[in-house]
Formats: structure tokens, sequence, C-alpha cells
């Protein structure tokens, strides 16, 4: 009987728009605790935590969870918080750029890949597949950003959507193809792939593929000043592209002429 690869198991448990929410949710925490969030990216959640967020039972996100641990999409780990035992979390796994046995295949990856290696002072450095898309887009802000989009945060859903234009055109220079629609009076746009250069990688090793693309998309917003975004994902099956969802949480202003 035939056998589904790991990896391949892990890019069917994606389509469960529950598990994808739970993914998104952890993907989507910032990287050190602030006053709106007291949870990190690296620290996770707890499945009680994630229950009351997704309004769940506890033992059905458990199972998720689980699932989600098993496919090496989520890392689990114990940690003590005050008195008593210590309390399993749940965080995301943004894939390592080691595991990729042959990056010279993947023009992006390979300069991300010698990026993450190249850490200068700091020898003993190794960055996961996310923070090396991250630091890569930061590195090469200059050359990859366009400067007429400006680095104010958008104010309306018109402003927002160049500068989700603006992203788009720079994926396109990535080797991505993608077209866009927007949601939420223009708070959300969908931005789907029709053709995307980590597609191998993905069907390979979801983690590493999901990891890139977060980090890329969540350094490419900040550098034009939408920081307050909400970053989805929604990884291609036989039938359907992938789809990046991307929410803004900017403070909107009516334009001068419509109060």
């Amino acid at each position: 009987m035939h056998r589904r690869s790991p990896q391949a198991s892990a890019l069917t448990l994606l389509g469960s728009p529950v598990r994808r929410y739970i993914v998104d949710i952890l993907a989507n925490l910032p990287l050190t605790p602030t006053d709106a969030e007291p949870h990190s990216r690296r620290e996770g959640l707890t499945a009680a935590q994630l229950s009351l967020r997704l309004g769940l039972h506890v033992t059905t996100v458990r199972f998720h969870l689980d699932q989600l641990v098993a496919g090496d999409l989520l890392r689990a780990h114990d940690k003590r918080v005050g008195v008593g035992r210590p309390r399993r979390h749940y965080a995301i796994n943004p894939g390592s750029l080691g595991e990729v046995r042959r990056p010279d295949a993947y023009r992006l990856l390979a300069d991300l890949l010698a990026d993450s290696l190249d850490t200068g002072s700091e020898p003993d450095v190794r960055f996961n597949a996310e923070e090396a898309a991250e630091r890569w887009v930061a590195r090469n802000e200059g050359a990859l950003i366009p400067s007429e989009l400006g680095t104010a945060p958008a104010r309306t859903p018109g402003r927002f959507l160049a500068k989700v234009g603006g992203l788009i055109d720079l994926m396109e220079r990535w080797g991505y193809e993608s077209a866009v629609r927007t949601t939420d009076a223009g708070r959300t746009a969908h931005i789907e792939i029709a053709h995307c250069p980590l597609r191998e990688l993905a069907l390979r090793n979801p983690a590493v593929a999901c990891g890139v693309h977060r980090g890329l998309l969540r350094a490419a917003l900040a550098a034009l000043g939408e920081t307050e975004t909400e970053i989805g994902l929604r990884p291609f099956t036989d039938s359907d592209p992938c789809v990046a969802r991307i929410t803004s949480h900017a403070a909107f202003t009516v334009p001068e002429g419509e109060l």
C-alpha cells in the first residue's frame, strides 16, 4: 500500500481551516511580549489559551495541536509558569534552512542561506528560515523597496492597496506570479499565488517554505511601514493555489471630501 510522505502529510494538515487558524495565531505572535500581547512567538501558547482564542473545546484543540506537532509544523515545549508543574506550550516551527539539501536549485533560497550563514562577528549564530528571510529583506531594503510608496502606515484602503501592489511587484522579482483581491472594506488583501518558486520545497518541507514566506512578507511590509498587519497562509492543493492573507489593523481614516 502506498504511504504518504511525512512532508506531504504535513501539507495536507493545513487543508483544515482550524489548523491553519492555529498556525496563523502562533505565527503572528510578536517576537517579544507587549502590553497588548504578553506572549511571544518563541514561547507560544498553551492548548487552554488557544481554546479561548478559537472558541473551541480544549480537547478539540489538543487533537489539532498533536497533528501539527507530528507534522513538524509546530513544536511543543514545557515551560514552568509560577509554582506547580510545567505547562506545555506550542509554538510555530519556522523551519531550518539547514534542512534544505540543494539550495543552489532555488535562487532565492540560495541568497537566504548564504545570508543566514554570514553572521559577521557572531559565528555561532544560525537563523531559522523565517528569521533569515526577514534579515535578508532588511539587509537589502534599499534595493528592494520602492521609495515612492513611503514608509508611513497606510491610513486609507487605497493607500494600503498601493502598499500591497508594491509587495506584489517585489514578489514578481522573486519569481512569484500573483493576483490580489480585497475584502473587509479594503482592510484585508488576499494574494493568490499562481506560481511559487518554492512549490517543490513546500511539497517536501512545508515548515521551511511557509517560514520563508512569512519572513519575506512580514519584513517587506515592515519596510513599507505596515507593521500593524496580520499574515495568514493557505498553502496550495492540487486544485487551489497558495493564498497569503494580509490584514491591516492600523486605524484607517475617512478621506477628505467623504465626510
